[in-house]
């Protein structure tokens, strides 16, 4: 029997998570979508745009997985918002090709991590609060982000790179990606700083020790160009690892016509 192909596109509070792949004993996006979909009668393998870490968030996260039944895309949203815990929801569900894949398919992905010093109240859980004694433990008064200074350690990872030294110890094969896009945005009426990374890929723990070394940076701890001697001697980064809850994967980006209205497009196994 012919198998559909589906996806969706889902946020969530990573706070709520450890992370997204399935873990015994813990709470995961994965089981909690796996769970919510088998209420519905489908058993799927699930494929997914980027694994998130423990606390990391999501506003657009895609996950594609195929099934037998002819499943209606408005239907599925519905279905699945109704079986979902709190702190997820699907925002859209679509038909889509049968070669589409969540993460192979992908052309670029867009984190945001947020740094206050401190943050706005409603923000702290989605920003990294400073001063903090873990990362900082002699830094007991923070002075303003030199947003400058993150922008030019920053840039020196734009481009295509080996990033072995910032990527998590022993777990990938294959470190050269292309960083796209580097931005450090600073907010007019709080102290916060939003660091915008796009990129075709990334590895683990990439992104968070990428922004830890821009803000020791922007703290005078680290000098400006210490992402560019990293990256030329292949060195180890052993500085400061950003904490996942400031974290949001903001979106993930496909060829032009990969993603389709929620209407399903004609089966040619239904009958006329």
């Amino acid at each position: 029997m012919e198998r559909r192909s589906y996806a969706l596109r889902l946020a969530y509070d990573g706070g709520r998570f450890r992370g997204f792949q399935r873990q015994p004993g813990l709470p995961t996006v994965q089981q909690a979508l796996e769970e919510a979909l088998e209420r519905l009668g489908v058993r799927a393998q699930l494929h997914v745009a980027a694994r998130t870490d423990a606390g990391v968030h999501a506003l657009a996260q895609v996950v594609s997985f195929s099934a037998r039944a002819a499943l209606d895309p408005v239907a599925l949203r519905g279905g699945l918002n109704e079986g979902l815990p709190e702190g997820i929801l699907v925002l859209d569900a679509a038909r889509v090709g049968p070669s589409f894949h969540a993460r192979g398919s992908a052309i670029a992905r867009t984190y945001v991590y947020l740094v206050g010093a401190p943050p706005p109240v409603g923000l702290r859980p989605y920003a990294w609060t400073l001063p903090d004694a873990r990362a900082f433990p002699d830094l007991a008064e923070v002075p303003p982000l030199d947003a400058a200074a993150m922008r030019e350690a920053l840039g020196h990872a734009v481009g295509e790179h080996d990033f072995v030294g910032f990527a998590r110890p022993g777990e990938q094969r294959g470190t050269v990606r292309t960083l796209l896009r580097a931005e450090v945005i600073e907010a007019g009426w709080a102290p916060l700083v939003a660091v915008v990374l796009e990129g075709k890929g990334f590895l683990r723990a990439m992104v968070r020790n990428l922004v830890g070394t821009a803000v020791a940076a922007g703290l005078g701890r680290a000098p400006p160009d210490v992402i560019r001697t990293l990256l030329a001697t292949r060195g180890r980064y052993r500085g400061v690892r950003a904490p996942g809850w400031g974290l949001t994967l903001a979106a993930v980006r496909y060829p032009d016509g990969t993603w389709p209205s929620r209407a399903a497009p004609p089966d040619p196994a239904a009958p006329r």
